[in-house]
């Protein structure tokens, strides 16, 4: 974000807290040395009380990870920190308060909390003439989420045709050639004069693919959420039986060896009904375990262990989790299996 248009963010978010709540709002300085932070500083002053908070501008938040990725750089700074946005959907403002996570943006909605203070605005709707965003990549879309996936848990697929590329992302076949074009056309992959395809930047991609699964396609799994009454029930049970695959926590402690874990998820394909069945699965909407829909038809990958998620899946799973256990896991995943 350019310096202006960072200016211009802080100073709306500024003047619709006063207008919708009448605390006093100021900007200071950002002060000097390691401790301070480009973005500058808030301070908020009420009834004899002030609260100061170290501040990080984002152009653009339309997913969970970014939160947590702006959560880790201020926690970095000491003192409070705040994130300031063009605007934050109830989703979004959800996972602020889980994470206490202070925030201002651009359209009103507020979390604000310190000793002594308390303040919660939402409901607020964008104006949608300011901070406009730009449309994500077709690439990075439902399909294209899809096309990428398979691409990078199958490395053979790179240089597949079409039609195998389709089949297995589960996508219409006239879909692969624009998410292709799209990777190239923004950098992220190149095809030579004999029609070889590679990645430019690996990381890149990554990471693009991970922040973008959460938002975009994970949502839409039909997600549905069980509970059994044995609590060790996940260690002999076996998915791959049913043409099911271990994702989150336990494809992590299986990948690391290293974790207990506390929830389970499931990607499953439609008949799954026998798997649920033998383990006493029962519908709980607050339940640890998650069942999800199968999105890929991958062949098999020698590196990959039968009735698990590909890494990449495991490391955005983790993310969607979000607390620090699982985001420490999330790390060790991407420096073993991702690098």
């Amino acid at each position: 974000m350019s310096p202006f248009r960072e200016t211009e963010l802080v100073d709306t978010a500024m003047a619709r807290l006063r207008e919708l709540t009448g605390l006093d709002i100021t900007q200071r300085a950002p002060g000097q040395g390691p401790a301070a932070r480009p973005e500058g500083q808030l301070r908020i002053v009420q009834g004899g009380h002030a609260w100061d908070f170290r501040v990080a501008c984002k152009a653009v938040i339309d997913r969970v990870a970014t939160i947590h990725t702006v959560q880790d750089q201020l926690r970095a700074f000491p003192g409070q920190g705040l994130l300031i946005a063009p605007y934050l959907g109830p989703g979004l403002v959800k996972k602020c308060q889980e994470l206490d996570l202070p925030f201002l943006d651009a359209a009103g909605n507020a979390f604000l909390k310190g000793d002594g203070l308390y303040v919660l605005v939402t409901g607020q709707k964008p104006d949608k003439t300011r901070f406009q965003t730009e449309k994500p990549m077709r690439a990075f879309d439902r399909a294209g989420l899809r096309v990428v996936f398979v691409l990078l848990a199958a490395p053979t697929l790179l240089q597949a045709p079409y039609r195998d590329i389709a089949k297995a992302a589960g996508v219409a076949l006239g879909t692969v050639g624009g998410i292709l074009t799209d990777l190239r056309n923004h950098g992220f992959l190149v095809e030579d004069h004999q029609g070889k395809r590679r990645w430019i930047d690996y990381q890149r991609v990554i990471q693009a693919w991970a922040m973008n699964f959460p938002l975009r396609l994970r949502e839409r799994l039909h997600i549905r959420r069980f509970r059994v009454p044995d609590g060790d029930w996940w260690k002999t049970a076996r998915p791959e039986d049913y043409g099911g695959y271990w994702g989150g926590e336990i494809a992590a402690a299986k990948w690391l060896g290293e974790l207990v874990p506390r929830t389970a998820t499931l990607y499953l394909p439609e008949d799954r009904n026998g798997f649920l069945a033998k383990h006493r699965f029962r519908a709980d909407p607050q339940g640890p375990i998650e069942v999800l829909d199968a999105f890929w038809q991958l062949p098999q990958v020698p590196e990959n262990p039968a009735g698990l998620v590909p890494p990449l899946l495991v490391y955005a799973d983790l993310h969607a989790i979000g607390d620090p256990r699982a985001l420490e896991q999330a790390r060790l995943i991407q420096d073993r299996y991702l690098a």
